[in-house]
């Protein structure tokens, strides 16, 4: 009860002077000072049964874990010792929880985290045995897509096998296996050596990883290499990547996270930790992608590089997402070089020497080497409008449809093709003779006109397009027509009205088959490289020289002239067709 109403019911004399009140009350601080001693003395004597009870079952968990950690063989030898050892780490990290919310003495706290350490130790040491060595059957994964291998130290190690299937998921670990390394990093966790057990199961598939992208025929390690190898060697390397990477994504990383998830099951942080840490040795393999998108400067690269390209765009839709950022810079990194390529092209084109024109006016190597180069890389078109949409930042709103003359990769092209046009124009002038100059130009653009039209090109430039060249080179066939046959009929046609006297129709006549005679005689020697270009010729040089020349040979007979001798416009014409023919047989 309140102290007022013990005085007021048992000390009535309290109410009739302060001095016996000031004597009741002294006597209840008397009591309670008593009660409060005899309180402190019950907890003192509490905490020393408790400091002595703990330091004895610190000695009996020393005692029975020492037994264990004393043992030279492995404790997973016999499932009684593991699970024995497992229940004294419990109760171990049980008590040390049970101290840490409590005013214990700081000693005993450290001689108890002391013993846990050197329990996960051991833990350690086990849990890379399990994970990294030894529990391993033959026939692991079920479809004998891993092998076991043996070295000098007599450690098994299983690396992939060639596969074919790409929908499966490895079970690089017995179950059970699986089941008593969760068992561990549960307790490692728990007594907060998470990190370290993470950084354990990476070191111990480390091996594994390594030797399963080497039998796929990769160095997960040649970065280094690759700086001084050629372009050919790279590409035997590329060729090996491009297979490697995709079951590198499709089967072996899905197959790690699933161990990972496995293992480390409802610890999220610790599944992260050690799945990015074992899985560093695949970002090796990204790495090499990226000295190759450095490398491939020459358009010869392209190639490989969008194949490249193409099995990463494959691999996205199985990509881990630890991988995504990675991956989608390779990704940026081969479009970049893509791009470049086609810049280096341009280069190609614009900078190949004038000199270099073939003296017949036939078809020029970079005609040949360039529509070839655009036929080739017209098959891979989607990835290519794909990375030059990403150019223009529109991969997301744009369509990708490059079969059509106004989409990003058919403007790349047609203006590549304009400016190897541009680069032929000026060839053309340094042979200093109009008409073979105009040869050269027929030749080159009937074969630009063939190559697109013979494949998707022509889709993918379009028919506008296709009608621009033609008509390029109609006037070329027309400036060629013009500078040669029509120097020929020039002179039939000089003077024609105003002079119809015999000796000057003669003399024209003469003029006229030595000139005739004398393009023949050069011109033999060039070549047209479309047979039916050469009769399509013939057939407009026919009709512009020989109804000129039948009017000048009926005038001739007008004159009613004896013993004139003529050339019949039959044998003028077959001369002109033999020449054509001649060219198109050079």
């Amino acid at each position: 009860m309140p102290g007022g109403c013990v005085v007021g019911c048992c000390y009535p004399e309290v109410l009739l002077g302060g001095k016996f009140c000031t004597l009741i009350s002294d006597s209840l601080s008397v009591r309670h000072r008593r009660l409060t001693n005899l309180k402190l003395d019950l907890r003192s004597v509490c905490f020393v049964a408790l400091v002595i009870g703990m330091e004895e079952t610190l000695q009996a968990l020393d005692d029975l874990i020492s037994q264990f950690l004393s043992l030279d063989r492995s404790l997973w030898s016999s499932s009684d010792d593991a699970d024995s050892f497992l229940e004294a780490v419990d109760e171990l990290t049980s008590t040390i929880h049970g101290l840490e919310n409590t005013s214990a003495d700081h000693v005993l706290l450290e001689s108890f985290d002391l013993l846990l350490e050197r329990c996960s130790t051991r833990l350690k040491d086990e849990f890379q045995q399990l994970v990294g060595t030894s529990g391993f059957s033959d026939d692991c994964g079920g479809d004998h897509n891993f092998k076991r291998s043996q070295n000098e130290d007599d450690n098994h190690t299983f690396v992939a096998q060639p596969v074919r299937n790409f929908d499966i998921i490895v079970d690089a670990l017995p179950e059970g296996v699986v089941t008593e390394a969760n068992r561990i990093a549960r307790r490692m966790i728990a007594a907060g050596f998470g990190d370290t057990c993470a950084e354990t199961y990476a070191s111990a598939r480390r091996n594994f990883i390594d030797e399963s992208i080497a039998r796929l025929g990769v160095n997960a390690h040649f970065e280094e290499l690759c700086k001084s190898t050629s372009w050919e060697e790279l590409e035997t390397q590329i060729m090996r990547w491009i297979p490697a990477i995709r079951v590198v994504f499709h089967i072996l990383i899905p197959s790690e996270r699933h161990l990972c998830n496995c293992i480390f099951e409802e610890f999220t942080s610790y599944t992260k930790l050690a799945f990015a840490t074992a899985c560093k040795p695949f970002l090796q393999l990204l790495s090499f992608g990226k000295v190759i998108a450095a490398a491939g400067h020459n358009p010869e690269s392209l190639f490989r590089i969008v194949d490249m390209y193409d099995a990463l765009t494959d691999i996205l839709p199985v990509l881990d997402e630890a991988f995504d950022h990675e991956v989608a810079a390779l990704r940026e990194c081969l479009g970049l070089s893509i791009k470049g390529i086609f810049v280096a092209l341009e280069k190609l084109i614009r900078c190949d020497p004038c000199n270099s024109s073939p003296p017949d006016g036939g078809l020029h190597p970079i005609t040949r080497y360039v529509m070839n180069y655009l036929m080739a890389a017209c098959v891979s078109r989607h990835t290519l409008e794909e990375v030059m949409l990403v150019e223009f930042g529109c991969v997301e709103t744009c369509p990708i449809d490059p079969d059509r003359s106004t989409s990003s990769l058919a403007i790349r092209f047609a203006w590549i093709v304009d400016v190897l046009i541009g680069n032929l124009e000026s060839k053309s002038r340094i042979y200093g003779h109009a008409p073979l100059g105009c040869v050269f130009l027929i030749n080159n653009g009937i074969y630009i006109i063939k190559k697109v039209n013979g494949c998707e090109l022509k889709i993918l430039l379009g028919e506008d397009w296709t009608r621009v060249i033609s008509a390029k080179v109609h006037q070329w066939v027309l400036e060629y027509r013009r500078a040669t046959w029509g120097r020929a009929i020039a002179i039939l046609e000089t003077g024609r009205r105003s002079d119809s006297s015999l000796s000057i129709m003669l003399e024209k006549l003469n003029r006229f088959h030595s000139f005739v005679e004398a393009i023949c005689q050069v011109q033999s020697r060039w070549v047209l490289v479309d047979k039916q270009q050469a009769v399509n010729l013939s057939i407009m040089v026919e009709e512009l020289v020989i109804p000129v020349y039948r009017d000048t040979i009926e005038m001739l007979k007008a004159t009613e002239a004896v013993g004139v001798s003529y050339v019949r416009p039959e044998d003028v014409k077959s001369r002109i067709q033999r020449l054509f023919k001649a060219m198109a047989k050079s």
